[in-house]
């Protein structure tokens, strides 16, 4: 008896070992207008363009890490462009909550922000060259004009989301936002969908009510980000195998610029 209660100790504490190691979780994005259209050749004249990268330190309950974004904006009336840079440290807190099958997941960032030209012009007209999807410097048709001096601002926001079911089919709904200084995007999301997978293959689809202010008119520029209360919707669709996963996902209304964009994505999955 005494062994098979040391025994059982020992497992136990090897399940709680396991459950509290550290594991790293990573995100890698590209955002493109490109990528919604379905027949080549590819047409990127729109919200142009996202490099993403998120990695995050998770222990139990808690992560921490960081996350890298730059966006490109291209005005769509003239010339005019705009580089967006953020930089922010996260902090995640998913609490082990037994409420009927509903899972919480709550993340907060803090981090500066920059505008201005941070190099969006050179990797877009790389971008057209080798793809052919848009034009380019030489051809004289691609927006070159940054038109004011870099800036700087902070951002913090919180997002929290609750997901009735299991893995293979659920329910969901998020809320947002953040307030951004200086060069930064102050917004309000609330968003309700749902989701269904088997084991390697998946897909959602969720409705969205956002309200954008920029406190950096720059980011505003004709195709920017819209100001006020929107309405946008995304759908996606995954292929996943052992903890990893790659994903597209359409998403309506980017920003409030009222174009769509395309999302192509890897990551490591808890």
């Amino acid at each position: 008896m005494k062994r098979l209660v040391a025994l059982a100790w020992l497992a136990g504490g090897a399940n709680a070992t396991a459950g509290d190691a550290a594991t790293w979780h990573t995100y890698a994005a590209l955002r493109n207008d490109a990528f919604t259209d379905l027949t080549p050749p590819l047409d990127d004249q729109g919200f142009t363009h996202d490099n993403v990268f998120q990695l995050v330190r998770a222990r139990g309950e808690l992560g921490f890490g960081g996350r890298f974004m730059h966006r490109w904006l291209t005005s769509n009336v003239d010339y005019r462009r705009w580089d967006q840079l953020e930089l922010t440290a996260l902090a995640e807190w998913r609490p082990a909550l037994d409420l009927a099958r509903i899972h919480i997941d709550t993340q907060g960032r803090l981090g500066p922000t920059f505008g201005g030209n941070f190099g969006g012009r050179y990797l877009q007209n790389g971008w057209h060259a080798i793809s052919g999807t848009g034009p380019t410097l030489d051809s004289g048709n691609l927006a070159d004009d940054y038109f004011g001096a870099r800036r700087f601002g902070v951002l913090a926001g919180a997002r929290a989301r609750g997901t009735l079911g299991n893995e293979r089919l659920n329910g969901y709904a998020i809320i947002d936002g953040q307030v951004g200084l200086g060069a930064g995007v102050s917004s309000v999301e609330t968003a309700v969908g749902g989701s269904a997978s088997t084991r390697h293959v998946g897909s959602h689809v969720e409705i969205a009510v956002t309200r954008y202010r920029v406190s950096d008119e720059l980011l505003a520029l004709p195709g920017g980000y819209g100001a006020g209360w929107q309405l946008e919707w995304r759908a996606g669709i995954h292929v996943a195998w052992s903890r990893f996963r790659i994903s597209y996902q359409y998403r309506a209304n980017e920003g409030g610029s009222g174009e769509p964009i395309g999302v192509i994505a890897f990551q490591s999955r808890r």
